[in-house]
């Protein structure tokens, strides 16, 4: 399955026409824009413009940029939260998987000092973490701002945004945030966020933001919510979309993907219509093509938890320059160029977990 996929459909609201699209066939984004990118050129100009365009070259294989078009920076494994069907929520699973010691402001800024020097327009200081825990996180996203990132990005559980530091982000130069909230009810919440302060307390973050970057005029950042849809809340997608449609900029309901290879822990956490009839072999993943991932100070392909083996250096030694170019880098994408994921065990294992089969399902309900 190409991850270069994109579907575009309508559909009713109370209010506006709203937008759906997928450009990686797992996450479907709603919005009253066509796509939320055409805001940002609005609102940007034509340097984002430019930069969407070579994202989308990069997308369909067509070209590999001198450097990353984005870094993904997951600087700490540090949440409040124990969400079930996340790996931070798992300490075992965290120590097994992840190595290193956490990110400082000072691996942050030569980080995003060499990616300024090669004009990289796209960062994200976040990964499996709340990003609102680390102290002072508005000066990490202003020091890249200030080094001309265009497109700087975050993802957060909306617990920690106090009216304080949501006026800092305001000033930070972030350009989009999203708040990711798995639940429309409160029940449901506290199942899906497990370790999470009230349902109720989280909207109403979200709401004091919302309303200092209207009194304030700002137009960015851009704001979302997003739903991971999972067999325990999916009863609620269609409230969550009706319920948030009115109050941000875009909404995503995103596929779940287990964060390890233990899929029996997590197959559970499935949604009733997310297994596929076949096993996938058409499948080409963008990722190499797009990003790095710096998880603590190890420079990884791509994002997910268990790709030890992708493993391209670390800052301490390796220029991110030099790992984007390196023969296992250049190998990565040269097979899924060609379609060839299946080739690499780790490339096979997630894919297999993202899009699951009928067949392999039961294969494990009948050996156990």
């Amino acid at each position: 399955m190409d991850h270069t996929k994109k579907t575009d459909n309508t559909v009713c609201s109370d209010t506006n026409e709203v937008k759906e699209y997928s450009t990686d066939g797992k996450v479907r984004h709603f919005s009253t824009e066509e796509d939320i990118n055409q805001k940002l050129i609005k609102i940007i100009g034509k340097k984002f413009e430019e930069y969407r365009k070579t994202w989308d070259k990069a997308n369909r294989f067509e070209l590999v940029t001198d450097f990353p078009l984005f870094l993904h920076l997951d600087m700490n494994q540090e949440c409040n939260y124990q969400c079930p069907h996340c790996i931070i929520g798992d300490i075992y699973e965290t120590k097994k998987y992840y190595e290193g010691s956490y990110l400082s402001f000072e691996g942050f800024k030569k980080i995003v000092d060499e990616g300024a020097e090669y004009g990289c327009p796209s960062l994200s200081p976040q990964g499996n973490n709340e990003p609102f825990l680390i102290k002072d996180l508005h000066k990490y996203i202003n020091y890249a701002h200030k080094k001309n990132f265009i497109d700087i990005m975050l993802n957060n559980n909306g617990s920690a945004l106090t009216e304080k530091r949501a006026q800092q982000v305001l000033d930070s130069g972030l350009t989009r945030i999203r708040f990711s909230l798995d639940a429309f009810t409160a029940e449901t919440y506290s199942k899906v966020r497990v370790g999470s302060i009230p349902l109720d307390k989280v909207k109403k973050n979200i709401e004091t933001f919302l309303n200092l970057k209207e009194k304030g005029n700002y137009k960015l950042p851009v704001t979302g919510v997003s739903f991971c849809k999972v067999r325990q809340n999916e009863h609620e997608v269609e409230d969550f979309i009706n319920y948030w449609q009115p109050k941000v900029d875009i909404i995503s309901i995103q596929s779940f993907v287990p964060p390890t290879t233990n899929k029996e822990k997590y197959e559970k956490f499935y949604s009733t219509d997310q297994y596929e009839e076949v096993e996938s072999k058409d499948f080409k993943c963008v990722q190499p093509f797009q990003r790095l991932v710096i998880r603590n100070q190890y420079i990884y392909p791509c994002c997910v938890s268990f790709n030890k083996d992708l493993r391209l250096g670390s800052i301490d030694n390796t220029s991110i320059h030099d790992a984007w170019h390196s023969p296992k880098m250049n190998e990565i994408r040269n097979l899924h160029k060609k379609g060839l994921y299946y080739k690499n065990k780790t490339c096979k294992d997630c894919v297999n977990l993202i899009y699951p089969t009928k067949e392999a399902s039961l294969d494990r309900i009948l050996q156990n």
